[in-house]
């Protein structure tokens, strides 16, 4: 089993107070200048906790974000290792995190086997922590790059059951995170009642992504039981800024969950 590293501890302690909402930076979409105005008015949200990562990207403007966020800003960083470049970029220790990603209805095995093989190395010694995570594709109406590549078949949205079959294969692998994804772009929010049955019958942290854009969904997915949530494109929009910030104050309303202990380690 992969052991349990500091990020992931802080992403618990986090849910111990409130569900998160992390915020996704795609370096391909920013500016130096950009990201920095971003990062600022984040801070300034509370958030301590941002994932940085994107289908293809930039490799030397990656570093110079990740940096950023860690030396300006005293974030803790979480990426994705299904893009080579995540092998070439410096992490820093105790702050940075990739999900070791096993995408579980990907076609391509590369997203499913060979990416892990091929960044194993480079990823224990750049500084990266591994957190054990399953990346599971459902009904978006979504034809963003991730799918494209991952040549995904994705759960379809009147079939909850079959969400919890793959989370129950995710969890008795090993795999402590399960990322319900869309894809970028996603027409449409997480399927509620997917959160809702793996909430009750897993003990695997889960993050709904894609879609979500307003604070109706938000607190949608946290009734149904997310543990945190990522925003991507909208907050590259104008406006999408501040309607993160009231997304923040929404999952302030909800109860903590612990999910690990010094003691007694992993629930």
């Amino acid at each position: 089993m992969i052991p349990i590293g500091p990020v992931e501890k802080k992403i618990y302690a986090l849910r111990e107070k409130h569900p998160l909402v992390i915020p996704q930076i795609d370096p391909d979409n920013y500016t130096i200048e950009s990201v920095l105005d971003s990062f600022r008015q984040i801070k300034q949200m509370e958030i301590s906790h941002i994932a940085i990562g994107g289908t293809i990207l930039n490799m030397k403007l990656f570093q110079k974000i990740i940096d950023v966020a860690i030396e300006d800003f005293n974030f803790s960083v979480v990426t994705y290792i299904t893009n080579p470049a995540v092998s070439l970029v410096e992490g820093y220790s105790g702050k940075t995190a990739v999900y070791w990603i096993t995408a579980l209805n990907s076609e391509n095995p590369f997203f499913f086997k060979d990416s892990l093989i091929m960044s194993s190395l480079a990823v224990s010694m750049n500084k990266f922590e591994p957190i054990p995570t399953a990346y599971i594709f459902d009904e978006r109406d979504s034809v963003g790059t991730a799918n494209w590549l991952a040549r995904a078949v994705p759960i379809p949205r009147e079939k909850p059951y079959i969400s919890l079959s793959v989370a129950l294969a995710a969890q008795f692998s090993g795999l402590r995170f399960y990322v319900m994804a869309g894809g970028s772009g996603s027409k449409l929010p997480p399927p509620t009642e997917h959160i809702k049955l793996l909430s009750k019958k897993t003990n695997l942290f889960l993050i709904p992504t894609s879609g979500i854009r307003t604070v109706a969904q938000v607190e949608e997915c946290y009734e149904a039981g997310a543990d945190a949530i990522h925003v991507g494109n909208l907050i590259e929009e104008k406006g999408g800024l501040e309607v993160l910030g009231r997304m923040v104050k929404a999952s302030k309303k909800y109860s903590g969950k612990k999910f690990y202990d010094d003691e007694f380690g992993y629930k």
